[in-house]
């Protein structure tokens, strides 16, 4: 049983090192704040509102459009939900790839140390 704390500690001690050295990595953090400032400003450009972009990312299509496009009695709404769908699968797409991007890029440098 003593070896597998041993083994546990080991662990922990290997991957503070490993952040440590992400840490002071700083071509590896200026890329990645830069990647992900060109997604969010990406994200804002090809919304109507940028306002919309966390309603967008973080709830259904059909939830958000009814917040942003209100109809009035007897009458249809004024934008279309296709468009609008349209707009927010692109916008989850390109902020899931942003992520998914950095976190191998993470993983990427952390092997190569």
């Amino acid at each position: 049983m003593n070896n597998f704390f041993l083994g546990i500690k080991a662990i922990e001690n290997n991957a503070v090192l490993m952040f440590k050295q992400l840490a002071e990595y700083q071509l590896f953090w200026g890329f990645a704040i830069g990647f992900l400032v060109a997604t969010l400003v990406y994200g804002f450009l090809i919304t109507d509102r940028p306002g919309q972009v966390p309603a967008v990312l973080f709830q259904d299509k059909s939830k958000s459009f009814e917040k942003f496009y209100k109809r009035k009695d007897g009458k249809s709404y004024t934008k279309s939900f296709y468009d609008f769908s349209q707009k927010a699968d692109r916008v989850k797409i390109s902020f899931w790839l942003a992520g998914t991007f950095i976190f191998l890029l993470i993983l990427l440098t952390l092997t190569n140390f």
